[in-house]
């Protein structure tokens, strides 16, 4: 099985169909190292987690669940990792106001027939009360209407492909890779840079299309500010690097965003140094670059590779974000990938958490749940730049401001504070958000 830290995602990918879906804005390389926060205090007194009263939970479990993509290819499993290691954090602290939370996640394999499976398995299980952390590369679209059937809803902690966000009962909490996309146009218009862009990304449906979609409809509104002249849609299950550099050059571009996973764009990046351009354009990429191994992968002849963050740095000193580091160090393994899209999943359990810890503990049922998740509004945390919430519509994405970062002494620091991105699509979303006041 292929992780994401591991060299071997650089060769030629086996896959079919759909699966293919891996190649947006998953795969970021997982550092697993703690050596960018050092040792954390993780005695009982310091790590408090949902009641933080220290005590374990030992009253009747609530059932949550996630489904992810863990084999077939690729272990995209870091954002339910991260859950996992939450809630453990918060049964040692007296769980749901002494109700312990009974946590699992099933793996779809990276295959479309048995995430349908996994969907209606939950689905039937009503002592499932929500899903919570979920990471699927190819389920969005199978798993939304059997959940929506059956009133379930999930706490999404990574979200790819479009159908991710553009269902009824799956609200991601990380931006997406068509925001992150429309992101890191925005800043190269800003630094005077976008006035010829290259984007590549892959060839699946709902992935790559929807992502670059996105930053021609913000070159379109941008009043000739910005252009993109060259859009690269290659077969993930092939990867020619070299092919994709050459047709960069021949366009010329002022810079690059590169929307696949960081091994991929790894591999590209090594192509461009071979043929003389690193130095030639802006070379960026979206938040599946952004970890703390990436700029040692690279190499230091890419000082000043920037790349999207659609959450905090992951290294930041702030509580949220130390807080998750220490569940990991406490509750975790080395193996857990210290990425954003751990964080997101340790986020989406969090705000699980703090929604349940407001319920009566006799009443937590599917129903009552369900009612509660869609009612989360304006939700913060220092690992947002804005606050997050779910609401009933047919398409979620409250996560649409995120920062840029930049290698800078062989590592990754903010280039650029939170910035909402103006993705010309939102404005259903923005409109909603003002009219039911779901955020301020």
């Amino acid at each position: 099985m292929l992780t994401r830290t591991s060299s071997r995602l650089l060769a030629p990918i086996a896959v079919t169909g759909l699966m293919l879906g891996l190649a947006a804005c998953g795969g970021s390389s997982g550092d697993s190292s703690d050596s960018d926060v050092g040792k954390l205090d993780t005695s009982s007194s310091a790590l408090k987690c949902g009641l933080g009263n220290g005590k374990a939970a030992s009253g009747t479990p609530i059932k949550i669940r996630a489904m992810a993509t863990a084999s077939g290819g690729i272990d995209f499993s870091s954002a339910p990792r991260s859950a996992a290691a939450f809630f453990k954090c918060v049964n040692a602290n007296g769980g749901i106001n002494g109700r312990p939370i009974d946590y699992a996640y099933e793996d779809d394999a990276l295959n479309q027939q048995k995430a349908a499976q996994i969907a209606a398995k939950f689905a039937a299980d009503r002592s499932i009360v929500a899903l919570a952390g979920d990471a699927t590369f190819i389920g969005c679209g199978a798993a939304n209407p059997v959940y929506k059937k059956a009133d379930l809803y999930s706490i999404t902690g990574t979200g790819v492909p479009q159908s991710c966000f553009e269902s009824s009962n799956i609200a991601p909490v990380n931006a997406g890779p068509r925001i992150s996309t429309v992101a890191t146009m925005q800043y190269l218009q800003g630094a005077g840079k976008a006035d010829r862009v290259g984007q590549v990304s892959n060839k699946v449906p709902g992935v790559g299309d929807w992502s670059q979609a996105g930053a021609i409809a913000y070159a379109r509104k941008s009043d000739g500010g910005a252009k993109v002249v060259k859009s690269i849609l290659h077969d993930p299950t092939a990867l020619d690097a070299n092919s994709i550099v050459l047709g960069l050059k021949n366009a010329d571009p002022s810079a690059v965003i590169l929307e696949d996973p960081a091994p991929m764009g790894a591999a590209v990046l090594k192509a461009a140094l071979t043929q003389g351009l690193s130095k030639k354009y802006a070379w960026t990429c979206l938040s599946s670059c952004y970890d703390a191994s990436f700029p040692k992968q690279i190499g230091p002849q890419w000082e000043g590779f920037i790349s999207n963050s659609e959450l905090q740095l992951v290294d930041a000193k702030t509580p949220d974000n130390i807080l998750w580091r220490s569940v990991l160090q406490k509750y975790g393994t080395a193996k857990d990938p210290r990425d954003t899209f751990g964080q997101s999943g340790f986020l989406a359990a969090k705000i699980l958490t703090d929604t349940l810890l407001k319920m009566d503990p006799k009443n937590i049922t599917r129903d009552t749940v369900s009612k509660a998740v869609v009612g989360i509004t304006n939700y913060k945390s220092d690992i947002l730049c804005a606050p997050w919430y779910y609401g009933e519509a047919d398409a979620h994405n409250a996560n649409h401001t995120t920062r840029m970062a930049v290698v800078k002494g062989g590592k990754y620091v903010e280039l650029q504070g939170c910035q909402a991105a103006k993705d010309p699509a939102l404005a259903p979303i923005l409109a909603r958000e003002k009219s039911e006041g779901l955020v301020g």
